[in-house]
């Protein structure tokens, strides 16, 4: 009898292990379809931050790709999340951050499908700060590869190679005709703007007809731009008063950092911001793909010289204002 009880314990041990089983399966199931939503939801953030680079868009993109990475080093496209992330550190401003999302993508995952674009954005990032020796290992790296050697980004990399290391302020460059070189406005009327500058003022290159203007693309987060710019600055405190003015279109996209950085080092000429970065409002009117970039605009308001910088910088501004002051004096009444 007791033989016959303990037996028909059985089915019941059975059944509750049964509905045990089915729960925990239930339960990783749930788990798994939470953790794809999540990673649905990152990427449809990324498009999104990609049309339009909101500060708070990014931000909350950035925390939810860390988030996502800490909880599930193991997901299966976790990669793309590593690259997501680093492409929002990038449009945040914060690049060395960038860079070691990028390794730790290349370093932790080489079989996966964004190893090939994190090492050629991690050279990028490299070359914004001007670190270029590591940048070339980065694009070598790539270029040499037996597996994605043959691959458009490994392309992109062998040109970034060719160029001279003071041209690469990490952007791809373009494969433009030979009417998009950056000398291909010069001679031509400069194209006008009218937008408002960080106090809120008025600015156009119009307004400043009769003197000679520096109209200086830059960002925070451009290295090559930061090293140039106290070479800027001596320039225009040896000119300012003898009708010269610098106008800057800053594509960064954090306000707090562009005005902190301008704050620090005592620049004080107008600058547009209007935080969409590379899509910034006269960036896109003058097509511009790289860099420090800069065009140098006569009193008439057309383009003289593009890309000056550096100890041709000087030279070049001082000739003008000679010869935009000299005209002024020739118009001047002559006093009886």
């Amino acid at each position: 009898m007791r033989s016959h009880n303990g037996f028909s314990r059985y089915p019941l041990f059975i059944a509750v292990g049964c509905i045990l089983t089915t729960l925990c399966i239930s339960a990783v199931y749930a788990s798994s379809i939470k953790t794809s939503y999540r990673y649905q939801e990152i990427k449809r953030l990324h498009k999104m931050v990609a049309r339009n680079s909101e500060p708070a868009g990014i931000k909350m993109l950035i925390q939810k790709s860390r988030a996502f990475i800490e909880e599930h080093p193991k997901y299966k496209r976790v990669d793309q999340v590593y690259y997501i992330f680093g492409n929002a550190l990038t449009k945040a401003g914060d690049t060395e951050k960038a860079v070691k999302a990028y390794q730790q993508l290349v370093e932790n995952y080489p079989k996966a499908t964004y190893f090939a674009p994190a090492l050629l954005e991690m050279g990028l990032a490299y070359d914004r700060l001007g670190q270029h020796d590591k940048a070339d290992a980065a694009y070598r790296q790539l270029v040499e590869h037996p597996k994605h050697s043959s691959r458009e980004s490994a392309k992109t990399a062998k040109r970034l190679l060719e160029l001279n290391k003071a041209d690469r302020t990490g952007e791809i460059p373009s494969r433009s005709s030979p009417r998009n070189r950056p000398d291909a406005l010069v001679g031509k009327k400069a194209i006008d703007f009218n937008v408002k500058d960080l106090n809120g003022n008025d600015l156009s290159i119009e307004q400043y007809r009769g003197k000679v203007v520096l109209l200086d693309f830059w960002a925070v987060w451009c290295g090559p731009c930061i090293v140039e710019m106290p070479n800027v600055q001596r320039v225009y405190e040896k000119y300012k008063d003898a009708n010269f003015q610098i106008i800057g279109i800053s594509l960064d996209q954090n306000r707090n950092t562009l005005v902190g950085y301008l704050e620090k080092e005592k620049i004080t000429w107008p600058q547009f911001f209007d935080g969409n970065g590379w899509r910034n409002q006269v960036a896109m009117m003058y097509g511009i793909n790289a860099i420090p970039h800069t065009y140098l605009i006569d009193s008439e308001g057309v383009i003289r010289m593009a890309n000056v910088r550096g100890r041709a910088l000087e030279p070049a501004i001082a000739e003008l204002v000679q010869e935009n002051n000299a005209k002024l004096q020739g118009d001047k009444p002559v006093e009886k």
